[in-house]
This record gives structure tokens, sequence and C-alpha cells, in this order.
């Protein structure tokens, strides 16, 4: 019997079997084999004259139907939703969407007729002028051609200008933009700009006298490999009466002397983009000059920072007279070491401070004595502070005990945050002082809650926490009585041993449970 396992010659043995059945037709050498003919089409016979009026009856038929697909698409286009939208708010959604992502400007004219008539008559969408990473290197030439093309078609609307120098190759491509820009400087709303040394400050100064009357956003960056060589110079001296931002990277004070009646929020950080454990210096008398000259500043955050002192300070009088910060309602300190921080706490009252901020070097071991001094007389400086969010502050073994006793002269805290603590544990004896209910003693005194006020509890990248510290402290505030509040708001953040089943019984005990994982 022959076996059945084909070859690969069998592929084609399935024609070959049915070849009896079609009959064999010789073709002509002559005859072009691109176009065989076949004879069971060929018919000499003229067509019916009913099939040929049921071809061009077909034809028409299929004229009509892409007529009419045309027809319908058109009709849906005019008609829809985006169409019935006014320009007016079509332009101002243009307006935020390329605030938001600048590369969607180019994209908008290319949608439609009227998207583009719209995006060319809208100045504010012109506003946005960026020079950063998305341009790369030796683009000195694109990004002036796009300059002039949005000074120009933004008219008399206030812009955005961010510019980063170190995607210039040399001085004189930054000279070229900032003569570009000065003419229309003075309805700059937010001026950005990240300079790599003097030169270039030098030239963005020299180049910037007509800024300031609209301007509301300041940022100012210098590299620190060259921002300490030279003595720096003033940037702004004229008036700024919108000004309400400014941050200064690794840049000093010196910058700005100018008076600003509508500031809101100041930033003092140093250069974000290197690793480093350096400070940036900042004289403390002209620190709290500008502060005192600023009386409507409600933020203040200073990173990686000390403070230098002379003689002529007034912390060094018999009886020094503390500034008065009026307004301040938001301070946070950032890598800034306790002995400066307690200084400048302990230097001024703050009546309308309402968030302390303080994230604190892993390196100090005492890095909490800042809240012990500044605890003691905290009625009077601190009237109405009602929250404390700390990171990295050593709280563990016996630095828990100072931690308490600052806690205990904080009685009005309705907030507190612990992140990051350097061992990575917080351990569950703060806790049990924050769950311990007050006793009365042999001699008539009763003892009182730890933070008596305290409704909000964040903990966030400690391994320890479970869950089960944090309900045992909801569950004795919220059955405490009147003489505490019970706790409404628990956040757990990054901590990946909460337990799921506690985690249920604190969503049934606290009105507000958040887990960030």
């Amino acid at each position: 019997m022959l076996s059945r396992v084909s070859s690969f010659d069998d592929l084609a043995t399935w024609e070959d079997s049915v070849s009896h059945a079609i009959p064999v037709i010789v073709v002509d050498p002559l005859e072009d084999p691109e176009d065989p003919i076949d004879s069971t089409a060929v018919d000499t016979r003229p067509p019916l004259p009913e099939v040929m009026e049921i071809e061009e009856n077909m034809l028409s038929l299929q004229s009509q139907l892409e007529a009419l697909q045309a027809r319908k698409l058109t009709l849906l286009a005019r008609n829809a939703l985006i169409n019935r939208i006014p320009p007016e708010l079509l332009s101002r959604i243009f307006e935020l969407g390329v605030y938001e992502s600048n590369e969607l400007l180019p994209v908008l004219s290319l949608v439609s007729r009227l998207w583009r008539l719209i995006a060319l008559t809208t100045p504010s969408i012109w506003s946005y002028i960026r020079l950063d990473n998305t341009w790369g290197y030796s683009r000195h030439t694109s990004f002036l051609r796009k300059l002039k093309v949005h000074l120009e078609r933004s008219q008399d609307c206030k812009f955005l200008l961010d510019i980063d120098c170190r995607y210039l190759d040399i001085a004189n491509e930054l000279s070229q933009i900032m003569t570009e820009l000065e003419p229309h400087l003075h309805r700059c709303f937010s001026f950005r700009m990240s300079v790599p040394d003097w030169q270039c400050m030098e030239i963005v100064r020299n180049m910037s006298q007509k800024l300031g009357p609209a301007l509301e956003d300041l940022y100012l960056r210098f590299d620190p490999s060259e921002s300490e060589e030279q003595i720096p110079f003033v940037l702004l001296l004229q008036p700024c009466p919108r000004l309400s931002t400014i941050t200064l990277e690794h840049a000093p004070l010196i910058c700005i002397r100018t008076k600003l009646p509508s500031l809101r929020c100041l930033n003092l950080i140093r250069e974000q983009r290197y690793t480093s454990s350096t400070r940036i210096g900042l004289s403390f008398k002209e620190f709290l000059d500008v502060l005192n000259s600023t009386p409507t500043l409600e933020e203040l955050r200073i990173q990686s920072a000390l403070f230098l002192l002379d003689g002529s300070d007034f912390v060094f009088r018999s009886s020094p007279v503390p500034p008065i910060f009026p307004n301040l309602r938001m301070l946070s300190f950032h890598y800034v070491e306790s002995n400066n921080l307690a200084l400048f706490l302990e230097s001024a009252h703050f009546p309308a401070l309402r968030r302390l901020s303080v994230q604190m070097d892993t390196s100090n071991d005492e890095n909490t004595q800042w809240l012990v001094r500044m605890s003691t007389d905290s009625a009077t400086r601190f009237p109405v502070l009602r929250q404390l969010d700390l990171r990295s502050c050593n709280i563990d073994g016996v630095g828990l005990v100072p931690f308490v006793r600052a806690l205990h002269q904080l009685p009005h805290l309705t907030a507190l945050g612990l992140s990051s603590p350097p061992s990575g544990v917080l351990g569950p004896r703060l806790f049990e002082v924050l769950a311990t209910a007050p006793e009365t003693s042999d001699t008539g005194f009763s003892s009182q809650w730890l933070l008596p006020q305290l409704q909000a509890l964040c903990v966030q990248n400690c391994r320890d926490i479970s869950g089960h510290e944090l309900l045992q402290v909801a569950w004795a505030r919220n059955s405490g009585g009147i003489s505490v509040s019970p706790i409404q708001y628990i956040k757990i953040a990054q901590c990946y041993g909460l337990d799921p089943e506690t985690h249920e019984q604190l969503c049934r005990a606290v009105t507000v449970v958040r887990v960030v994982r």
C-alpha cells in the first residue's frame, strides 16, 4: 500500500486531479500572454437592449449614491455641535489649550478654514513664547522666526516669555532675541529666564528696561557654576505694580530692587537641576527688609539656604523689636539647617500663619530643636497656626520626648503630617500618646490630650504603618467626649504595609480616608 504521507511535490496535485474536467486551450504564442482570452465569455451576438438599460441604471444609481453620501457628510459637518460654538468661546478654548501645550497651535490651523481663521484672528493664542528642550540646540534661527511671528500676531496682548539660554550656542544669539523682545517687554506678564552665567544676565538686564508695567510672574534661574564668581547686579528697578509671584533659583535677592505692592508668593530656592549639598547664602538683614517691604506676602518658600549675619542685625540688640508679617499664611522650609530655621521663626511674629511645612536634612540628628524653640511662645508668634507638615524629622527614640513636648505647646493644631522619617519607621509610641486620654492625678490636676483639636492626620512613606496605629487614635478620640475633637480625615501615602481589613475599619470610623500607593 502506498504511503499517505504527502511530500512537498503533492502541493500541486490538486489541480492535476481535476484537469480532465477543464477543456484544454491552445494559446497562440504570438498573442499577448498577459491578456488571455476566456472562451466561455466570448459572445459574438449583440448585447440585449434590456441588459444595456440595466447597466446604465446601475451606473446612474452608483453616481447618485456617491452624491448622496457626499451630501450627507456635508450636512453632518455643517450641523456638528462643534460648529455651534460661538467663535469667541472657541478662541478662548484655543487659548487654554495652547497655554497647556505649545505644540497645539500649528495643529489648530489644519482642522478647517474656520479654525484657521479663528486662530489667525485671536491674538491671545500667540502670546505664549517658549524656548526649551523641545527646540533642542542650535535652533536659534528657527526660534527667532517664530518669535517675530508671535510678537506680530499677538498685537497688544500680554504675553508669556520662557527662555532657557542653555539651548543657545553663543551670547550673540541671546542678544538678537532680546533685541526683538525689547520693544514689547512692557506687555510681558510672565518673564521666565534661565541663564548660564552673568554675561548672559547682563545682556538680559540691559535690554529689559521696559519690563515691569504688566509683569505678574518672575522666574529667574542661574547655573551654580557661575552665579557666585562675579558681583551680581539689579535686574528690576522699575515699578512692578502687578508682580505677585517671584521665584529666584540660585539667584541673589539683590536682583530685585523695586517696590512690590502686590507680591503674594516668594520662592528662594537652590539650583534644582544638580544634586549638591551646598546652600545659597541670604543676608538676614536684606531678607527681612524685603519681607517688610511686601506686607501683602501670603506664601514664602525657602530651600537649601542659610542666613548670613553681621553686627548690624537687629537680633543682636538687647531688646529687639521683631517684625510682623501680617498676611503670611503659608511658610515652607526645605533643607534649611535647624539653627537657621529657629533664627527666622524666633525673630518675627506671624499673626496670620496657618500652615508650616518643614523638610529637614536626614544627616542632621538634632533636626527638631527648631520646633522646641518656636513652640515656647507659639501663642504669641503663631496664634492661628493650624497645620504642621514635617518631613524627614527625627522623632524616633529619645527624639520623641522633645517632639511631644513641643506639640503640647501647639494645642490649636488641627492637622499633622509626618513623612519620610530618617529611619523609615515612625514607631507606635507617638500614636499611643495621641490615643491616651487625660487622667486625674492624686493632686487633683488632670492632664490634657495631646493636640486636642486634631482632626486630620497624614503619614507618608513609613514602612511600619499597618493602619492599626491610626485606628487606635481614631477610636480613642472619637469616643473621648467634648474635651477632644474627633478624627475626620486620614491620609496614608506610600505605606505598603497597610492591612486591608484595618483599612475597612478606618473607613467606618473616619469620615474621609485616602490611601495613595
